[in-house]
């Protein structure tokens, strides 16, 4: 057994854990905030860093601080609800939502880069089998998929994403950047948009497969946590990294495109490489797409198991979760795509404020297993996700025309409620109250 890992073991798994949350939001989304942004691109960045690399990295921390897993951090904050908002977290990050999104959307960018036009669903549904049938070869041993990722999938995102951000500085299709297309400051508009990427939530469930990868490298117990912080610095500041290279490109067309995410890059990249650059970013696309979904189903296959193998050893085991998992999001993948963020994406949304007072508890709170505070922490976290559910209702209402508007004018009625943030301010206030309030006796 040894301490600590090698600088090979460290850039494997450092690089693994970027492709996972790489591909999760941060492939596309970067070139279009760099066009967005234009001119204010680095006050903009800077927002997004704050949220969409540090708060992310605050779950690792939470992981290492609360010396568990994610289920177990939330069931010993809020008990029963604990594991019912753990069961609804992976749900959505695995066969509802983001595993499903990931092959669609790399099937959609085939059909539009490839101009494939059929009325056969064929060809759609022998794509969605091959992608689940190799990633349940990565996922099937839960010790090696950091280093299959690492080894496998990490280098080719890398090199393209290298040659897409060089390419695009050294060549730029546009020699001015555009004026930002927003009014709002552009900090507070990088930190909405980097929160909006709900990576958070991934990095509390991608833990564990990282732990799995360190103990698999002949790593003592005891200096798990220790790695786990290099790791996460490794992974999450190269992602730091290839997203401020993004938004350098986004913002280096300067509003030349008149398109939005993947048809942005598909054309940025075509007309950076021509054909071949259509190549690099289906290739990249793919790659990204796998890397997210083996990263969620082998973590949320995980929770399944922590959480049911008691009930019945045979049957609730991680291999057979994997494998429905990967059928289910087959299935779901048929769906159409737009379909799948419309209806699912907003309950995503609704799991991501809980998620991070979990994080944010764990990380700052001094004496986190004292009783005092995790009954502070339980009403924070409840209260965060209540409102969320307020606001998910509000946002149903609006979609469909439902009418509850008295639900939207008490949802309006919280500060920050249209920052998306109505939970922030009512999660901070309860737990201070309740921290300093004594238990009855």
């Amino acid at each position: 057994m040894k301490k600590d890992l090698g600088l090979k073991e460290l850039l494997v798994m450092g690089g693994a854990l970027f492709s996972m949350h790489f591909g999760a939001a941060c492939m596309l989304f970067p070139v279009q905030w760099g066009k967005d942004a234009g001119t204010a691109l680095w006050p903009m960045f800077a927002g997004i860093l704050l949220s969409g690399v540090i708060l992310p990295y605050t779950g690792y921390l939470a992981l290492v601080r609360g010396n568990g897993t994610f289920l177990s951090l939330i069931q010993r904050l809020s008990g029963g609800f604990g594991t019912f908002f753990a069961a609804l977290t992976i749900f959505v990050i695995g066969p509802l939502y983001m595993v499903p999104r990931m092959s669609a959307a790399a099937w959609a960018a085939i059909v539009q880069l490839t101009g494939l036009e059929t009325d056969s669903y064929l060809p759609a549904i022998i794509f969605a089998i091959v992608f689940y049938l190799i990633t349940y070869w990565f996922v099937v041993n839960p010790g090696k998929v950091i280093d299959k990722i690492g080894n496998l999938l990490f280098p080719v995102l890398i090199v393209v994403v290298t040659a897409v951000i060089v390419k695009s500085i050294v060549s730029p299709i546009s020699d001015e950047w555009a004026a930002p297309s927003f009014t709002q400051n552009p900090v507070v508009h990088g930190f909405l948009e980097g929160y909006a990427t709900a990576d958070l939530q991934c990095a509390l469930l991608f833990g564990i497969i990282v732990v799995h990868g360190i103990l698999n490298a002949g790593i003592e117990e005891k200096a798990v946590n220790r790695n786990l912080i290099k790791i996460g610095i490794v992974g999450l500041g190269l992602l730091a990294i290839t997203i401020l290279g993004h938004m350098i490109a986004g913002a280096n067309t300067g509003g030349t495109i008149d398109l939005t995410l993947s048809a942005l890059y598909t054309e940025m990249v075509l007309q950076l490489w021509g054909s071949f650059g259509g190549i690099l970013f289906n290739i990249a696309l793919v790659a990204a797409a796998l890397t997210t979904a083996v990263g969620a189903v082998s973590s949320t296959s995980e929770i399944w198991e922590e959480i049911l193998l008691e009930k019945n050893k045979r049957v609730f085991t991680y291999r057979n979760f994997c494998i429905a998992s990967c059928v289910l999001s087959c299935i779901v993948s048929f769906a159409d795509l737009n379909t799948i963020v419309r209806i699912i994406g907003p309950v995503l949304d609704a799991c991501y404020p809980a998620a991070i007072v979990i994080a944010l508890y764990y990380c700052l709170c001094r004496k986190p297993d004292d009783q005092t505070k995790l009954r502070a922490g339980n009403w924070a976290v409840i209260s965060a996700f209540l409102i969320s559910i307020l606001q998910l209702a509000v946002r149903y209402s609006e979609m469909f025309d439902l009418g509850w508007d008295m639900l939207s004018r008490i949802y309006y009625a919280f500060p920050l409620a249209g920052y998306s943030l109505a939970w922030l301010p009512v999660s901070i206030i309860l737990y201070a109250v309740i921290s300093i309030l004594k238990p009855h006796s």
